[in-house]
């Protein structure tokens, strides 16, 4: 544990299993959900986190992943200012990186990071959910795991989850080459109504108490039929059934996709908004 000073504000650069004791201290149930990337983060030994111990907890991978940042309803203004300083300092090192953050909580961190050369602007609102206990869909097909068949549907999904959903573009051969690393893991479930591959999803990453479920897609040509939330449902049914209660981020520009994932089962605990940076 490192002791820093900012003015008169102190806080500690942690490593990742006390940062993820220090969430389990100060975050609810509910905000620790909402922020779900800290169990990925805080499992990486190599991972830093900046915390006051009360106002606030900042958590990176490294210097190139995206930065999480959670603060307290009740964040002073000089805990947003000793936050903002810890934002812009990542930000010196690697200015393209993303933060994500409860945006009515950060305003005024994010005031400070733009007095610091650091301007942001909106990339995506997401809502945090979890499931408790599944709303079984009528299904038509079955959940199963990928096979060498099939890297040719699952390079297709990749491609439209990029282009309708993050509004990206990716090259065939990087889907091509995500359908072969992915055959066969245990992590990715297709489903499959008269043999053909409608959905697809994965567990993006799961600890003893959670999993976070991302990856979701429905073919073009079978949307609207439900295949999404069969396949999530199934999924959800299989974790709870083990003992871990399932996550996930919706687009919130999505309705759709957010009224899918409530009529299953899901419900809102969160909302998490995406910023990038301009250095100015």
């Amino acid at each position: 544990m490192n002791r820093k000073e900012n003015g008169m504000k102190k806080y500690d650069l942690i490593n990742g299993a006390a940062a993820r004791e220090e969430a389990l201290r100060l975050l609810t149930p509910d905000e620790l959900v909402t922020m779900n990337l800290f169990e990925l983060i805080f499992s990486f030994p190599e991972a830093s986190a900046w915390t006051d111990h009360e106002s606030f907890i900042i958590g990176q991978s490294n210097e190139k992943t995206p930065i999480w940042m959670w603060l307290s309803e009740r964040c002073g203004s000089e805990s947003a200012e000793c936050a903002a300083d810890i934002i812009a300092s990542r930000l010196e090192v690697s200015p393209n990186v993303h933060l994500n953050a409860v945006s009515h909580r950060c305003r005024e961190t994010l005031e400070y990071t733009e007095r610091k050369g650091f301007r942001s602007h909106r990339v995506m609102d997401m809502n945090a959910y979890v499931c408790d206990r599944v709303i079984s869909p009528e299904c038509s097909g079955e959940a199963v795991f990928s096979s060498e068949e099939d890297r040719p549907a699952m390079a297709s999904l990749l491609k439209q989850l990029c282009e309708d959903g993050e509004h990206t573009v990716i090259s065939q051969e990087d889907a091509d080459n995500f359908a072969a690393a992915s055959v066969g893991r245990p992590e990715l479930f297709l489903w499959k109504d008269g043999g053909r591959v409608c959905a697809m999803a994965m567990i993006a990453h799961r600890s003893a108490s959670s999993a976070r479920i991302n990856t979701v897609v429905t073919d073009r040509a079978v949307r609207g039929r439900g295949y999404a939330g069969m396949l999530v449902s199934h999924m959800c049914e299989k974790l709870i059934g083990e003992g871990v209660s399932p996550m996930l981020y919706a687009d919130a520009a999505n309705p759709s996709s957010n009224r899918a994932y409530r009529k299953i089962g899901f419900e809102k605990v969160g909302e998490i908004t995406e910023f990038g940076f301009k250095k100015i």
